[in-house]
């Protein structure tokens, strides 16, 4: 688990769902999600040598074409180029929206002991109902708005290849997660927990699924970007090991 190993593996982690709208060049990707996404408009995958000023306009000028007047520039870091788009961003009145940590686990030696709560049930995101809970506590946990059932159900599609799980309690939907297997990566994304339902071990019974299915899968690291108030200390807790930190900042058109 090298840092350049991780970083590089973190810095070329981008996803979104065949129906969102793109603009890709040598300097960046610019990503138009569903609206009910609570970052509807996100730019990275930054590899510029080119003004930050400069780029900032063209981003959110291609944002305009788009129909969107504000966008998230997201994955900054240290590693950014330019290297003074972060400042450059702050300075124009740009809002920090997030700080994520970059964490890494070897899963070569197993999964390690997480005392999950006997009472926690864990399954796999199957039926439209499940990915109604599911977004339910998205929304809850990460802002948004809930997405229609046409959204839902191109969500059911990708189920095989992008598996979910649902957490709970006495019958009671409390938590949600996914993640990806990308080689030997098992990629873990999309942890939420119901704020009433925090601190009770939902989130590390998710960890442990994961987990488990990406030793079934031959997986040998597990990654992850953690929010550094919420899911980050958990984690540090269980045994991951940080990496460096990536921040995002939402800029509104003029």
């Amino acid at each position: 688990m090298s840092p350049d190993r991780v970083l590089a593996q973190a810095s070329s982690w981008v996803w979104y769902p065949p129906e969102a709208r793109t603009v890709e060049t040598d300097d960046y990707l610019l990503i138009a999600y569903p609206p009910h996404f609570s970052d509807p408009t996100v730019a990275t995958r930054w590899h510029s040598e080119r003004p930050a000023d400069e780029l900032i306009d063209e981003v959110l000028d291609a944002a305009h074409g788009l129909g969107r007047e504000s966008v998230t520039f997201f994955d900054l870091s240290e590693r950014t180029r330019p290297p003074d788009l972060e400042r450059r961003l702050r300075e124009r009145g740009g809002e920090l929206t997030e700080t994520l940590a970059v964490l890494a686990f070897d899963l070569t030696r197993g999964v390690p002991e997480l005392a999950v709560p006997e009472d926690v049930e864990v399954r796999r995101v199957l039926t439209l109902d499940d990915l109604r809970a599911t977004d339910r506590i998205d929304v809850a946990a990460f802002g948004g708005t809930p997405a229609d059932e046409a959204a839902l159900a191109r969500s059911a599609e990708r189920l095989a290849d992008e598996p979910r799980y649902l957490a709970l309690r006495a019958g009671v939907p409390l938590g949600t997660a996914g993640h990806v297997v990308a080689g030997e990566t098992l990629r873990l994304w999309g942890g939420a927990v119901l704020p009433e339902a925090r601190h009770t071990g939902v989130y590390r019974a998710l960890l442990g699924a994961r987990l488990r299915a990406g030793v079934a899968a031959g997986c040998r690291l597990a990654m992850v970007k953690g929010r550094v108030e919420t899911s980050a200390p958990v984690l540090l807790r269980t045994g991951f090991e940080h990496f460096g930190e990536v921040r995002a900042y939402r800029v509104a058109r003029g």
